[in-house]
């Protein structure tokens, strides 16, 4: 067994980096209806599983031997509390301990990252500025598609990493039946899921920044997946007003952007006439 606690290799946290570089930018490309990867593809990424659970072959013997670790040692006489008699005690081998520690370290489900390095990667995955040129391009060009843009338009946005997390807590990505049965890509499931997971606590322990852009993303967000009630109230976009109607205005951009983009379009059906 190896002496390392952390069992963690830089070739996996680069790997790591990369793949939710990946998950981001095809969520951004979904929300705001750019073709491009869609989220879906996750399922056919191996590198995917690099957010999953330790290999197999890199797990080893640690729950076996964490499982029957203890070991009687030598019979010592513990003369302080046990004059004149003898008294066993059982004693750890260094194995057992570093087999135990490894377990603490990755979780009981013994994921690859653990989830006190999965915080730290994905912020140093959504904080690079080659990912943060691409999804403020996405918000950027669907924003000038759609409105006309003015003198005063907000600065370029700044992807914070919340924003992201609130995307992959709120994503419907719907596997194949062959995934959701568990026949293939097993292991990309069981990371998306964490990821999920993970992302909720993320969620219940910050607040969406109170910044045009992000109440922006995250008023997108709101219209794309529709899973407010699921969110913290510290996450609602005040931009979401916009689509109530009779709310009070928050902001002329929202406002012109719900009446030309409505959440539910009706298109009228004429029926043509005998003179058409």
């Amino acid at each position: 067994m190896t002496p390392r606690v952390l069992d963690v290799r830089s070739d996996d946290l680069a790997t790591a980096m990369v793949v939710l570089q990946r998950l981001a930018v095809a969520l951004f490309a979904d929300v705001f209806g750019r073709p491009a990867v869609t989220p879906d593809r996750w399922f056919e990424w191996p590198e995917a599983r690099i957010l999953d659970r330790i290999p197999l072959r890199r797990l080893g013997w640690r729950r076996l031997v964490a499982r029957i670790a203890p070991r009687l040692s030598d019979v010592v006489t513990d003369r302080k509390r046990w004059a004149g008699s003898s008294a066993s005690r059982l004693r750890w081998s260094d194995g057992a301990v570093r087999a135990r520690l490894a377990i603490d370290a990755h979780g009981v489900e013994g994921h690859l990252i653990p989830d006190r390095l999965l915080g730290l990667v994905a912020r140093a995955a959504w904080e690079s500025a080659d990912f943060r040129l691409q999804a403020s391009t996405v918000v950027l060009d669907h924003f000038r598609s759609r409105l006309i843009a003015s003198a005063d338009e907000p600065a370029a946005p700044r992807i914070a990493p919340g924003l992201v997390w609130l995307m992959i807590a709120t994503a419907r990505i719907t596997p194949a039946a062959s995934v959701r049965l568990g026949w293939t890509r097993r292991g990309q499931h069981r990371a998306l899921a964490r990821l999920q997971r993970f992302a909720h606590g993320v969620l219940d322990d910050t607040a969406l920044p109170h910044d045009f852009w992000s109440q922006w993303i995250a008023w997108h967000v709101e219209r794309r997946y529709g899973q407010r009630a699921t969110l913290p109230p510290e996450w609602h976009s005040r931009l979401s007003a916009a689509d109530r109607p009779g709310a009070e205005t928050i902001h002329p951009l929202a406002a012109a952007y719900a009446a030309w983009f409505p959440i539910d379009r009706r298109v009228a059906r004429v029926r043509p006439g005998p003179d058409s």
